[in-house]
């Protein structure tokens, strides 16, 4: 019974999130203060997607998703510019919402050569849609990568400032 409440808040959150993103009353294009949704600080990468930090800036993933609900993360080096192929057949996050027991979705190595590869994707709609999520309190979604030889274990959090 939780969980279907959780799911409906979840619905209702993304509708007002997709209202308020989509809405031509707003005229102006220039981001308010306290907007939620404004992009002003938030800027891509290469592949036009969502940047985070991994490892205070060692490394940078990129992600994009899409309404089929595909989702791609790029392994990006230091300064957010190049890929960066690792030796791993996947990615993992872990979801977790409110005090709900974690969920794992697996990122499939997209096009490897020699074991490596720096772009993963999952194509899940249930998942995608948490991306447009990531400013809600009570949702987590935590990167898992081995990037080098290292173990990072990063909450996904889009970049805020420019390089």
């Amino acid at each position: 019974m939780k969980a279907s409440r959780l799911m409906i808040g979840l619905a209702a959150v993304c509708a007002m999130w997709l209202a308020g993103c989509n809405s031509k009353a707003n005229n102006s294009d220039a981001p308010k203060a306290g907007d939620a949704h404004a992009h002003a600080h938030v800027h891509h990468g290469p592949h036009q997607g969502h940047l985070m930090e991994i490892g205070g800036e060692e490394y940078h993933a990129e992600w994009t998703h899409d309404e089929s609900g595909k989702v791609t993360f790029y392994i990006l080096d230091s300064d957010a510019k190049k890929e960066v192929p690792i030796a791993a057949d996947e990615l993992v996050i872990d979801v977790k919402i409110g005090e709900n027991t974690p969920k794992t979705y697996k990122l499939a190595a997209v096009n490897p050569a020699d074991g490596k590869a720096a772009a993963f994707e999952i194509v899940d709609k249930q998942f995608e849609s948490l991306f447009d999520q990531l400013k809600s309190t009570g949702i987590v979604l935590t990167l898992h990568a081995n990037i080098n030889g290292r173990q990072f274990d990063q909450v996904i959090k889009e970049h805020e400032h420019e390089h």
